[in-house]
């Protein structure tokens, strides 16, 4: 059998372009791997402030408010229990000054987006009429934080989550793919309580590394391990199986900064089951990262911050701090070297700003010895760095003091007002950066309540 030149060509170039497409996917995947895991960090929630409620023929417009408002609360807050405060009767009067937008929208729901224990009745192609609406985020803030309610930053914690699920006796993991329609439900509940979930690959290294047993034993060790590639900062499992009496049971365990906490939910609608599920998550997370301080007010925290080198990195850490959701006001108390030392008045608890630091790749924590937090002068008592040693030699520092002035020592406030300040001229050198301000340089010893080193 002969092949002419030109069948021998169009062979070739079919050859060429199924290796292209190849080489192409196989890119494609490798480059969305990378971006997935990358991604594994806190995530910046968008959508707080807006709401969209199903609108019934029977209900005015004003109920309509009234119902969005109480949904963004409850996502701002991250508590459903917002709406049992006694302080919601008196927010729910102030909707309508809070709204800035609204609309309505028609929505399309397709049959196969049901989910397979809807109704035969509800499995028709149908068109639902919704009402959306947009809040002032200060306003809503500002509403909050009179009614002594937290408000949780847009920056929160992104959760794993590994779902099985017992069918005629098996139990199966399922990813997104197997499972669209739970999936569903995940990610519209998520968004509704503004939580950022991650699915997992369950490709041939989950697989490998993980078993739908390991999921229904809660074997946590082996829970981490596999979860350790995604990088989140909180993993959930959720088993779900249907009972002889017919009710959907889903059971749920989250794995939270060295803590587990199950429970249980049961209703007849599979969707409720796994949506109450996702509701008790985002409770339990806002509990863990918006607490109150139980100790009243106090004047503020120190918070020393190492290895900021540079005037770019100072603007950077600056920034981002000043964006925490916890942090209330920020002041800039003292510059030594490549430290610096903040005092920060925080919304909530200490806990709650320390758990939200976490959450970023900005700072990591130090572990201390020898803490005080009353800013005496006591040499014994000084603030005293761990693992900081060789660079105190370096930079000719004493073990336990910061009273040496270093080269870009300068403060813009004092935290005691009564110290001595002076007013050096000329410039300030930060880094390669030129400061041309004069600026109060601070004498006094401080000793921070926490310290972290810079990332960046």
């Amino acid at each position: 059998m002969r092949l002419t030149i030109s069948q021998l060509t169009i062979s070739q170039l079919s050859i060429s372009q199924l290796r292209i497409r190849q080489v192409r996917n196989l890119c494609f995947i490798l480059l969305s791997s990378l971006l997935f895991v990358q991604s594994g960090f806190a995530a910046d929630v968008g959508k707080l402030y807006e709401a969209s409620v199903k609108a019934e023929r029977d209900i005015g417009e004003n109920e309509l408010i009234k119902e969005a408002f109480s949904l963004v609360l409850i996502k701002v807050s991250g508590r459903s229990d917002v709406v049992s405060s006694p302080a919601y009767a008196g927010l729910l009067k102030k909707a309508d000054a809070a709204i800035s937008q609204f609309r309505y929208d028609h929505k399309t729901i397709p049959s196969d987006q049901l989910l397979e224990n809807s109704t035969s009745e509800n499995k028709t192609v149908e068109k639902e009429k919704w009402f959306w609406a947009r809040f002032n985020p200060k306003t809503i803030n500002d509403l909050l934080t009179e009614a002594q309610i937290p408000v949780w930053g847009k920056v929160r914690p992104e959760t794993l989550i590994w779902f099985s699920q017992e069918v005629k006796g098996k139990r199966f993991l399922k990813s997104q793919h197997d499972a669209p329609q739970i999936y569903d439900v995940f990610k519209k509940q998520a968004e509704s309580r503004g939580i950022s979930l991650i699915f997992p690959f369950l490709d041939l290294q989950d697989q490998s590394s993980i078993s739908a047993t390991d999921i229904w034993g809660n074997f946590n060790d082996a829970i981490l391990l596999a979860s350790k590639r995604y990088q989140a900062q909180s993993t959930l499992t959720s088993r779900l199986f249907k009972e002889p009496s017919g009710l959907w049971v889903s059971q749920w365990n989250l794995l939270l900064l060295g803590e587990t906490q199950s429970w249980e939910i049961r209703d007849e609608k599979l969707d409720r089951a796994l949506a109450s599920g996702i509701d008790e998550l985002a409770d339990k997370l806002a509990q863990q990262f918006t607490q109150f301080d139980q100790q009243g007010d106090r004047a503020g925290l120190l918070v020393q911050i190492n290895n900021v080198t540079n005037f770019k990195g100072f603007q950077e850490l600056d920034d981002y701090l000043r964006n925490l959701a916890t942090v209330k006001s920020l002041t800039l108390v003292q510059m030594e070297q490549d430290r610096l030392i903040y005092n920060i008045e925080f919304l909530g608890s200490q806990t709650s700003l320390i758990q939200e630091i976490r959450l970023g790749d900005m700072l990591n924590s130090i572990e201390r010895s020898g803490r005080n937090s009353n800013n005496t002068d006591d040499a014994d008592n000084r603030y005293k760095p761990v693992i900081l040693d060789d660079l105190d030699k370096k930079n000719g520092i004493s073990d336990g003091s910061t009273e040496k002035p270093g080269a870009r020592e300068v403060a813009l406030n004092s935290m005691d007002k009564t110290a001595e300040t002076q007013k050096p001229s000329g410039e300030i050198k930060m880094g390669e950066t030129k400061i041309e301000e004069a600026i109060p340089v601070v004498r006094q010893p401080l000793q921070p309540d926490l310290e972290y080193w810079y990332a960046r």
